[in-house]
């Protein structure tokens, strides 16, 4: 039976979560991450639904009201009322794939995560594996099978591509796991396929006049995406997902509030005045808040860049880059130019360096105007490349 003494001296496991449960309450115990996270939870069945539930991290929940917040769930399950409420679970033991992805999806990503960061973990897991898996038991699926799905990925150097799809399936199979809907995650004992390499690719005049131009060629959404991203320096996601209602065009002002915002800060972002003329010449639909929506979902952002970029690079003949590796190519183009660095770690919205830390709590000062002296010279040697 689960005491304080026990609970505190606990080991953490090397990797993944250890689960410790309790002689005094059916179902109820304590789960330790590799961390040292140590939390209580609940194992239950309802009918035919098999569901867990979080009760608190020890030592902030004792064991006394983790125990009161049990004894209290399981009374509700006598009853024949889940606990969980509208957070009740799916049922599992012959649930596939798709309508656990479909639950993952509705119940996790869309109120935890940023719209563009569900969008894309519903696109890795859409393309990577729902056609071999959408009929299967989310219960059969094992760590081969993952193996087995990362593995054409890997074969055809898409690396990168690999590693965001496994993280994409981690954090599906542990979310299973916390629901009670599989007792363990294939992924657990598994590294992902590739380790993520810090990338210092800046790119030459001569790659950003190819870009410039292949984008410009190519006329859809991702073309214009490219060229703002060139322009302004700004990460993907929040150029995907820029509103309408962020942009005051006259002012040449893009504010993009601290939701979608790495650091959470609210950013105002300088527009120069070809990114104000890029983003004029784009249709906009009534009633859509996006500036760039999703094809078939006009109420999520745009999000098919991976095969924007394929159709780019095959049409330019270059493929070694990102679209990260113009953010930095534009901020390393900037601090040649003679740009103060404090001004490019404003443009960028970074929260080290300057702005790191007490000084970045009372250096509010915006230095727009700076900002966009900055983000002109880079605009203005920009057009002198494509002279």
């Amino acid at each position: 039976m689960l005491n304080d003494v026990i609970i505190k001296n606990l080991p953490s496991p090397a990797s993944g979560a250890s689960q410790h449960p309790d002689g005094k309450i059916p179902g109820f115990g304590v789960r330790v991450t590799s961390g040292g996270v140590k939390t209580f939870y609940l194992k239950y069945r309802l009918g035919r639904q098999y569901g867990r539930m979080n009760l608190g991290r020890y030592p902030t929940t004792s064991l006394a009201r983790a125990r009161a917040k049990a004894h209290a769930a399981l009374a509700a399950i006598a009853d024949g009322i889940d606990p969980r409420g509208e957070d009740r679970l799916v049922q599992v033991r012959d649930q596939t794939f798709a309508v656990t992805l479909a639950a993952f999806l509705e119940g996790y990503c869309k109120h935890h995560n940023r719209a563009s960061t569900a969008a894309e973990t519903e696109r890795l897991l859409r393309a990577y594996f729902l056609p071999d898996w959408q009929k299967r038991l989310v219960t059969d699926i094992g760590k081969s099978d993952v193996v087995a799905a990362l593995d054409p990925i890997m074969k055809r150097g898409s690396t990168s591509a690999a590693r965001h799809a496994f993280a994409a399936a981690r954090k599906f199979f542990n979310w299973c796991v916390e629901q009670g809907i599989v007792e363990d995650s294939p992924c657990r004992t598994m590294k992902p396929p590739v380790k993520a390499a810090s990338r210092d690719r800046v790119l030459s005049d001569d790659e950003v006049v190819r870009v410039w131009r292949g984008a410009e060629a190519q006329g859809d959404i991702f073309g214009t995406v490219v060229r703002l991203l060139a322009l302004t320096a700004q990460r993907r996601g929040e150029v995907c997902g820029m509103r309408w209602d962020e942009l005051d065009l006259k002012e040449g002002v893009w504010t993009i509030p601290g939701s979608r915002t790495k650091n959470h800060r609210a950013h105002a972002v300088p527009l120069t005045a070809t990114a104000v003329s890029i983003i004029k010449r784009v249709p906009r639909i009534e009633g859509v808040a996006y500036v760039f929506p999703a094809r078939s979902k006009p109420d999520q952002p745009y999000s098919g860049y991976s095969k924007g970029k394929r159709a780019l690079d095959a049409a330019i003949d270059l493929h070694d880059w990102t679209l990260h590796d113009l953010r930095r190519t534009a901020a390393t183009g900037m601090a040649k130019l003679g740009v103060a660095p404090h001004v490019v770690e404003r443009i960028l919205n970074h929260s080290t360096g300057t702005f790191g830390g007490v000084a970045g709590v009372y250096n509010r000062f915006q230095y727009l105007p700076e900002m966009r002296d900055g983000l002109l010279a880079w605009e203005q040697h920009v057009q002198k490349l494509m002279a």
